[in-house]
């Protein structure tokens, strides 16, 4: 019988004090692999007491690695770390706000097992959604994602999906250059011209209770503009992988 292969799990935090310490209890309690696993936590840069309580609780899980941008870099330049700094043979990626459900990693971890490249947790296929979410904002990010994965030629509906797993071997050699918020539509736009494998399996989204989110809707239109801009220069008009 084949050892089970090491899974990551990688998670930024920036400034998630409220809730790093519950995130890492429920993860530990719930998520339920054949084999082993690491959480890798990215500490992007935090000013608030983020770094302290994961070490502290690493003494207690000894599958935590705590990795620690001395500045805040932003969302994209984290998860460059932490896919850089993972181990596993599958990376998995989710938030520390406790949006994302850990019942669901052996699911994405069993489509990448399963032949999938990649595997998003999707809000847009049937039987997914979110709760406890203003309308307007459900509004926009639908309308969002299918303008993206027009223009884009992107085989998925939920293009920027922040629960993912990647096979690592396909993830790795992605070279990831868009700091912010854009990273998750720049990976998926990466993987596609790459003719990576996607799955979408249907994710029920519940808006965070606690702490305060970083995504700035309005304040984010002019910069994705111009990451839409470029992404679809290299997606049609470059041979660039």
């Amino acid at each position: 019988m084949a050892t089970p292969s090491l899974i990551s799990i990688i998670v930024p935090a920036y400034n998630e004090e409220d809730v790093i310490a519950d995130f890492v209890h429920d993860l530990q309690k719930k998520v339920k692999l054949k084999g082993p696993w690491e959480l890798v936590i990215v500490n992007d840069g935090s000013r608030d007491k983020t770094a302290s309580i994961v070490n502290t609780l690493q003494k207690k899980y000894q599958n935590i690695r705590l990795v620690t941008h001395e500045i805040n870099k932003g969302l994209g330049a984290a998860i460059a770390t932490g896919i850089r700094e993972a181990r596993g043979d599958i990376i998995v990626e989710m938030d520390a706000d406790m949006t994302h459900s850990p019942e669901m990693i052996p699911k994405l971890v069993k489509a990448v097992e399963g032949g999938a490249d990649v595997a998003f947790a999707s809000r847009y296929v049937p039987g997914g959604g979110m709760q406890n979410v203003p309308g307007w904002r459900v509004a926009l990010s639908v309308a969002a994602n299918k303008s993206f994965a027009m223009f884009l030629g992107l085989p998925v509906g939920d293009t920027t999906a922040g629960f993912r797993a990647y096979r690592a071997s396909v993830i790795k050699p992605i070279q990831i250059e868009r700091p912010g918020f854009a990273v998750q539509l720049e990976i998926t736009t990466k993987l596609a011209k790459r003719k990576a494998r996607f799955v979408e399996l249907p994710y029920m989204l519940v808006d965070r209770k606690q702490g305060s989110s970083k995504f700035r809707f309005f304040k984010m239109i002019p910069k994705y503009a111009v990451n839409i801009g470029e992404l679809f220069w290299y997606r049609w008009f470059t041979n660039k992988l």
